[in-house]
């Protein structure tokens, strides 16, 4: 384990509080004159991978960066990146890896490029809440910086060629994390998810795809990338995205002048178990953080940080605990580490609160 001082800073793009939690654009690219992934050798991927580190260092705003080997991380390691939404769940969950396979991204963590995933190049901006346009402009500003120095992919009928057909055109997905709860607990988010595929969105768990929704966080992303350009995918995804959080306002409310006193006893127990328990998982901490999210919004007055809520939601889990712990966990010693962690962060001690018990 090499990281253990990034699982201990702030993550940067997490919002305190709010229906969206984070905005990501990211933009897949392939070099014009290599196989893709799939298909080229060791050889060929080095020389990617050199290629774009090369690159990257006459990007002003990649000057402090991190270029990371994933041959050089154990699993440890690439889960705490994957948590920090900084490489892919498949890339973090690869058996073997090589010197080929990598990652670069900024101090901040808001600019990152995985090389050598499913495409040669995968651009990703990632920021606070709501921000399509904001993500898209810098994403798209760093691939043109690369674009000046490396030749990309590209068929004049198809757009921009990408291992995946789905990708093919602008290579651009735009996506939400979206925390909606009441939509869930009206029985709204089958019809909503609907809606969404119609309009031609996905929607996917906590890590994209092949992955599942915990806590009621689910990822919003543009299915197709052919046929518009990068902007007029924006605009439409910006707008669907509003729409969301409108309907997920409105059932809020309802809940708050239908179902007060059930709302009430759902956050306070799930503040009860935060605050008193002794072994938790992570599904389970991240299921109760996720309902004291909604203290601010009812109106309900608990002594807790918006902001600390959110980010105990990404570092609670498997990797962040272990490279802070700087020690392999077994399940059952990550979910004690765990409780500590929110006693601390959340309440202000490790220890349980009001030093009743030891």
């Amino acid at each position: 384990m090499i990281l253990g001082d990034l699982a201990k800073r702030k993550i940067s793009w997490v919002n305190g509080g709010g229906i969206v939690l984070s905005t990501r654009a990211r933009i897949a690219r392939n070099l014009h004159d290599r196989y893709f992934p799939s298909r080229a050798d060791a050889s060929a991927l080095r020389d990617v991978f050199d290629c774009t580190v090369s690159a990257v260092s006459g990007i002003p705003q990649f000057s402090d960066a991190s270029v990371l080997k994933l041959n050089a991380l154990d699993r440890i390691d690439r889960h705490l990146l994957m948590e920090r939404h900084l490489i892919s769940h498949e890339m973090a969950s690869l058996k073997r890896t090589t010197d080929e396979q990598g990652v670069v991204f900024t101090a901040d963590e808001k600019v990152s490029i995985m090389i050598n995933e499913e495409d040669h190049i995968r651009i990703q901006c990632l920021l606070q809440g709501l921000a399509t346009n904001s993500a898209y402009l810098i994403a798209s500003g760093t691939e043109d910086s690369l674009g000046n120095v490396m030749k990309f992919a590209y068929s004049r009928r198809y757009g921009f060629l990408t291992s995946c057909p789905t990708n093919v055109g602008t290579g651009l997905r735009i996506s939400c994390l979206l925390h909606l709860p009441a939509m869930v607990l009206t029985d709204s988010i089958e019809n909503l998810l609907n809606g969404i595929r119609k309009a031609r969105m996905a929607a996917r768990g906590f890590y994209g795809e092949g992955t599942k929704p915990i806590g009621d966080i689910f990822q919003i992303s543009n299915s197709t990338t052919l046929g518009a350009t990068g902007e007029e995918i924006v605009h439409r995804f910006d707008r669907v995205v509003r729409t969301i959080t409108r309907y997920e306002t409105e059932a809020r409310r309802k809940l708050l002048k239908e179902s007060k006193h059930k709302l009430e006893d759902m956050i306070y127990r799930a503040y009860g178990i935060l605050e008193y328990a002794r072994s938790i998982s992570s599904e389970e901490a991240i299921l109760c953080l996720t309902k004291i999210r909604l203290c601010s919004d009812l109106n309900i007055n608990l002594p807790v940080n918006s902001n600390h809520v959110d980010q105990l939601i990404f570092i609670l889990q498997p990797g962040h605990l272990q490279e802070i712990s700087n020690r392999a966990l077994s399940p059952e010693e990550r979910d004690i580490e765990r409780t500590r962690l929110i006693r601390e962060r959340l309440f202000g001690t490790g220890d349980i609160k009001r030093g009743k018990q030891k």
